[in-house]
């Protein structure tokens, strides 16, 4: 949803943390960076717009320095979204390296408020009614097959790293 003004609810799908972590160690850097879009696309069901590179920093030395950054976006429906931010870091010296990969994932849900009926207090009491008695169940099985995407996300980095 693209309004000027809105109402975010956001909701951490690995709750109680906002996020998780994969340490790998002796893994094909480049390999893991062509990988991770692909994974992400088959995992998700995206298309390659919908993911975007935020960052990209691959400073050559002694050691490889490297810093990734990707946004996914995956729309669920006309308010909520999968919202998961993907960072990549880490050193790589001659062919392999250790790379940290730290995965952000949310369930986001948007209510416009540009128009003056959306910010009217009537629209609000409504607004509140629908989310809570038809929209928070809608929400919950979300926020369930959002956790299970995001754990075979980490399996699938996981197995290709071990290959």
């Amino acid at each position: 949803m693209w309004a000027k003004t809105k109402l975010l609810i956001h909701d951490d799908l690995l709750r109680p943390l906002p996020e998780t972590t994969i340490e790998l160690g002796n893994v094909d850097v480049e390999k893991l960076y062509k990988e991770i879009p692909k994974l992400a696309m088959s995992v998700f069901k995206l298309s390659e717009d919908q993911i975007q590179e935020k960052e990209f920093k691959w400073q050559k030395g002694e050691a490889t320095k490297i810093k990734v950054k990707w946004e996914l976006d995956k729309d669920l429906d006309k308010f909520s979204y999968y919202w998961i931010e993907i960072k990549m870091s880490g050193s790589v010296s001659k062919s392999a390296g250790n790379i940290k990969i730290t995965i952000s994932p949310a369930l986001r849900t948007e209510y416009p408020q540009d128009t003056w009926w959306h910010r009217s207090l009537f629209y609000e009491i409504l607004r509140m009614f629908w989310h809570t008695v038809f929209y928070t169940s809608k929400r919950d099985q979300y926020k369930k097959e959002g956790r299970r995407l995001v754990i075979l996300f980490i399996d699938k980095i996981k197995e290709f790293s071990r290959r």
